[in-house]
C-alpha cells in the first residue's frame, strides 16, 4: 500500500479502548565517527494512567548492565561514566495526553517538527541541564508499509507500522561536549495494540544498515511468534531505488558470557530474489535493557561488512524471553 503524508500523523481512526493501544515514533542512528549509538522515542498510550512519554538514550562503549539506562536517568546530569565509556538517558512519562499531531509535537523538551511531508523533519531536544541535540532528518525513501510484507505483522505487535531509512546531520550536546553527527539510521512509526505480555514471550531480532548514498538500505526483523520459537521475516530491502519485502532472514552469531551478540552473520533474501550478505564482527557500542525475568537483551551499533559493497555502519538489536538465558546463549544453544 502506498502510504500518504497523512500517515506521518496520528491515527485516531484506529483508536479503541484496549489498555495496550499505543502510537509511537522511533529513530535510531549510528554515529560511526564518534562511536555513539542513539535512539529517540515518543509515544502515546491514551488508555493508561500516564498517557504520554518520551525517551532519549545515547551510549558510547560497551554496557552489558541491563539497568544502565535507569541508572543514568537517576544520576546527576542523567549520565553514567566509566573510563572513556558513557551513557546518557532522559525519560519521562507524563499524566496528560499530548494534544498535538505528529507533524509538530513536543514533550519534555523533545520536539519533532515536519518540514516537508515524507521527506524532511527537524528533531530537537534540551533537558534544561545543558544536554540535548539539534538534528536534521532527511528520509532516503518513502515509508515501507509492513502491511506489504510477506508475513503479516503479529496482531499483538501493532495494527500497522512503517519503517524508513534516514540521513541524520547535526549536533549532540552531552556533559559540555558537542559532537558533530553526520550518519544514517532507521525509523519507525507504529500504531495499534502492543500486548507486551505476548510480545515478551517471543524473541526479537533486528538488523539495519544504510549506505551514505542511500543506494542500499535494509531494516529487517526475525520475529518470534510463538513459544516454539517459530520465526517470521519482516521488513524490507532497498537497493538502487527498488524496495522489496524481506522474504527470508538467515543469521548466526556467538555470544559472550553476558549474552551479548557478536560475530553476527546475516543473509537476507527479498521478494525480488536479491540476496544481501553481511557480517558484523563486533558492536563498538551497545547497551543492555530489560530484565531476565521478563524480556532482556542488547542493542548496539557497529560496522557491517556487506558483500560487494564494503563497510557500512548499522545497528543490531537482540531481545529474548525469559526461557533464553545468557548461559544458554554463551554455550551455543541458540543462534
Amino acid at each position: 500500500m502506498v502510504l500518504k503524508a497523512s500517515d506521518e500523523l496520528r491515527h485516531p481512526e484506529f483508536l479503541n479502548d484496549d489498555y495496550h493501544w499505543r502510537e509511537s515514533l522511533y529513530f535510531n542512528f549510528n554515529d560511526a565517527a564518534n562511536k555513539i549509538g542513539g535512539w529517540l522515542y515518543l509515544w502515546v498510550v491514551p488508555n493508561q494512567p500516564k498517557p504520554s512519554g518520551m525517551l532519549v538514550s545515547f551510549y558510547h562503549g560497551a554496557w552489558p548492565d541491563l539497568k544502565v539506562n535507569d541508572k543514568a536517568m537517576a544520576s546527576p546530569g542523567h549520565r553514567i561514566v566509566a573510563g572513556d565509556r558513557w551513557v546518557y538517558c532522559f525519560k519521562q512519562d507524563v499524566d496528560h495526553l499530548i494534544d498535538a499531531n505528529f507533524d509538530n509535537v513536543e514533550l519534555s523538551g523533545m520536539k519533532f517538527e515536519r518540514i516537508e511531508p515524507l521527506k524532511h523533519q527537524k528533531l530537537t531536544f534540551d533537558d534544561g541541564e545543558g544536554n540535548g541535540f539539534d538534528l536534521d532528518a532527511r528520509f532516503m525513501m518513502a515509508p515501507y508499509d509492513y502491511a506489504d510484507g510477506v508475513h503479516p505483522t503479529p496482531s499483538w505487535m501493532a495494527a500497522n507500522r512503517y519503517h524508513r531509512s534516514w540521513w541524520v546531520k547535526g549536533t549532540l550536546r552531552i556533559a559540555g561536549t558537542q559532537y558533530a553527527v553526520s550518519s544514517t539510521g532507521d525509523s519507525d512509526h507504529s500504531w495499534g495494540q502492543r500486548h507486551n505480555i505476548d510480545f515478551c514471550k517471543n524473541l526479537f531480532k533486528m538488523w539495519s544498515f544504510q549506505t551514505a548514498d542511500g543506494a542500499l538500505s535494509i531494516s529487517v526483523l526475525k520475529q518470534g511468534i510463538d513459544e516454539n520459537d517459530t520465526q517470521i521475516a519482516l521488513g524490507y530491502v532497498t537497493r538502487d531505488g527498488k524496495v522489496a519485502a524481506a522474504s527470508t532472514v538467515e543469521t548466526t552469531a556467538s555470544y559472550d558470557e553476558n549474552g551479548v551478540q557478536q560475530g553476527v552473520d546475516l543473509i537476507v533474501t527479498d521478494e525480488l530474489g536479491r540476496i544481501i550478505r553481511a557480517r558484523m564482527p563486533k558492536m563498538h557500542s551497545y547497551i543492555g535493557s530489560g530484565t531476565p525475568q521478563t524480556f532482556w537483551g542488547y542493542e548496539g551499533v557497529g560496522d557491517y561488512i556487506v558483500e560487494g559493497v564494503g563497510t557500512v555502519p548499522g545497528l543490531i538489536s537482540y531481545f529474548w524471553p525469559p526461557r533464553v538465558t545468557p548461559q544458554a546463549l554463551h554455550a551455543g544453544k541458540w543462534k
